[in-house]
């Protein structure tokens, strides 16, 4: 095994806590440095906003005894007449390949520990619109962050949940035996799958897709878990005091409980990546080793190097497997910038050159080898002392543009009273002539009209 290099490790422990582990290249790294802006998206990879528009065809699937016969006339119950929904949105994320990893893990009988759950999603909450079974949501908008490490695994595909409920009354909550809670006024799921949006592109055709969607997302109660309470109010439409009825079998259809219509789009974040520029995948444009049958022939956390953009594609250049350099063709919704570089970058570069020359010797790079962690060790006990001046300059440049600033207000608010106090004056010295001309203008209207 080859002894890693200090450079390597430094690399290596700029990526151990974080979750995007993408692998450090010495050729494409700023002078042998980690990445200077592989965190600069703040642990955000983009925005999901969401717009909910309206609902088609709602209907409920139970019923309660408040809500029978003339009792229903006391609102002790919303069961019945058109209903009073209100929607829950989370997103959730699907492995497609985990029941071909289950099957073979059964297979093989592998006793490796189960996987951790993954972390609960913030959930969002529509406002709740009165005896409508086609309900109009007014200015309902809102957004799901998505961030990094969200995702369970690297590559499994990202979908937006829409629950539909009915609102219920506090008697209901109180009279025991009523069924409340959990999916007793469920009135359907629905489930868009979002991941081409995110991706900015089709899987099958490759060809961009619109940056807004708007979709009909259809309401079901498949996945619903009825409570044994609730089995008897299980009624049929037409006559509720017929016997309850049996659940279907897994193998029909589910049946449509209504529609949800939503705009969706999706806004990365981050810089733009420009010509020249390092990016990397993120998780949800990557395939992830442990469930791909082969290896994936696009190595999801290699660094890429952009040729040229056109619209939203770059043309980025990789190294292979084999060692020789390949291209691909990337979107940018599925890359973040890790390395830029800047004229300070290349004045850097040139104000270095004669060290760059002197280490490309045996003699040289003999002697960085021997004083390297001197210098590393150096360089952390100067550590105090360059962010102290690092804070210093920060406060000059602040104070430097404050006074800027305020002796630019003071000019501008010296130039406008200046200029409003000569107009005053001006105006007030001409106003007695326009009240005399004022005056002798309806003298003489006067005394033409008595003339007449």
């Amino acid at each position: 095994m080859t002894a890693e290099t200090y450079e390597a490790s430094k690399a290596r422990q700029s990526v151990a806590a974080q979750p995007d582990k993408i692998h450090w290249d010495s050729a494409v790294s700023f002078r042998d440095s980690p990445y200077r802006q592989l965190h600069h998206q703040q642990g955000l990879m983009g925005r999901l906003r969401i717009r909910l528009v309206e609902a088609n065809s709602l209907q409920r699937s139970y019923w309660s005894a408040l809500a029978l016969g003339p009792v229903k006339h006391l609102n002790w119950s919303k069961a019945h007449g058109p209903v009073s929904s209100y929607c829950t949105f989370c997103l959730v994320f699907q492995d497609v390949h985990k029941d071909r990893m289950q099957r073979n893990a059964n297979s093989n009988n592998d006793l490796r520990k189960p996987a951790a759950a993954p972390p609960k999603q913030r959930s969002v909450v529509s406002p709740m619109v009165e005896r409508d079974n086609n309900p109009v949501w007014d200015n309902c908008q809102f957004e799901f962050p998505l961030r990094k490490g969200a995702l369970p695994g690297d590559g499994q595909r990202i979908r937006l949940q829409v629950r539909v409920d009915e609102d219920s009354t506090a008697l209901e909550n109180l009279i025991p035996g009523v069924p409340t809670g959990g999916d007793a006024r469920l009135l359907g799921i629905g489930y868009l799958d979002v991941t081409d949006l995110i991706l900015g592109q089709d899987l099958v055709t490759g060809q961009a897709l619109p940056t807004v969607v708007d979709e009909w997302i259809p309401l079901s109660l498949q996945g619903r878990t009825i409570p044994e309470e609730m089995q008897e109010f299980l009624y049929h439409k037409e006559d509720p005091l017929k016997p309850p009825i049996k659940p279907k079998a897994a193998t029909e259809p589910p049946k449509e409980t209504g529609q949800v219509r939503l705009l969706v789009s999706y806004e990365p974040q981050g810089m733009e990546p420009q010509p020249k520029d390092i990016v990397a995948l993120e998780a949800f444009a990557r395939r992830s080793t442990l469930t791909s049958s082969c290896r994936p022939v696009i190595a999801p956390l290699a660094p890429y190097t952009v040729l040229e953009r056109r619209g939203v594609f770059l043309l980025c250049r990789y190294t292979a497997a084999d060692g020789k350099a390949a291209c691909v063709r990337l979107h940018r919704n599925a890359v973040f910038v890790i390395e830029r570089q800047s004229l300070v970058d290349a004045a850097h570069n040139l104000a270095l050159l004669p060290a760059d020359v002197w280490m490309a010797t045996p003699l040289g790079r003999a002697l960085g080898h021997a004083a390297g962690p001197i210098v590393a060790a150096g360089r952390e006990v100067l550590m105090p002392a360059t962010l102290s001046l690092k804070l210093v300059w920060v406060a000059f440049r602040t104070a430097t543009l404050a006074g800027v600033s305020g002796v630019q207000a003071l000019g501008s608010t010296l130039w406008n009273e200046g200029t409003q106090s000569l107009t005053i004056n001006h105006r007030d010295a001409q106003q007695p002539y326009a009240r005399q001309d004022s005056e002798s203008r309806q003298s003489s209207a006067s005394a033409k009209f008595v003339s007449l």
